[in-house]
């Protein structure tokens, strides 16, 4: 029962990484054009920040014996014929916690920007 809600999240997390930056960079652009939707750009921008910082921070916690970068990482979690099964499993294990810190980091950064916006006017769109 816990194996497919973590999978869910799994796939939602990697979901959100990839429309996030591209809601921020349209809500920025509306933004910088029309003045509107401030709010939507502090809370985008909070969660790919937040995500980015979550990363950053699990990524420098691997243990040390840990010797491949990101992305030889990254490869190494499809690619077992190349790097071998032990290293292949343990590679997937450090990319999932990777991805869900960065999910709830972006979460975080998110709802903290939507919590402290929620009573401001000045955060929301400009009354003209």
């Amino acid at each position: 029962m816990l194996l497919p809600l973590i999978q869910l999240l799994l796939v939602c997390a990697f979901v959100l990484f990839f429309t996030m930056p591209i809601a921020f960079v349209a809500l920025t652009c509306n933004y910088l054009f029309t003045g509107n939707y401030r709010r939507g750009v502090l809370i985008t921008g909070s969660f790919v920040l937040g995500a980015v910082a979550s990363g950053f921070l699990v990524w420098h916690l691997v243990p040390s014996g840990w010797t491949l970068p990101f992305w030889t990482t990254l490869a190494a979690t499809v690619d077992a014929e190349k790097y071998g099964h032990p290293i292949e499993h343990q590679a997937e294990q450090i990319m999932t916690v990777l991805f869900f810190a960065a999910a709830l980091g972006g979460a975080a950064g998110a709802g903290a920007a939507a919590l402290g916006t929620a009573g401001n006017p000045r955060a929301g769109n400009p009354q003209r």
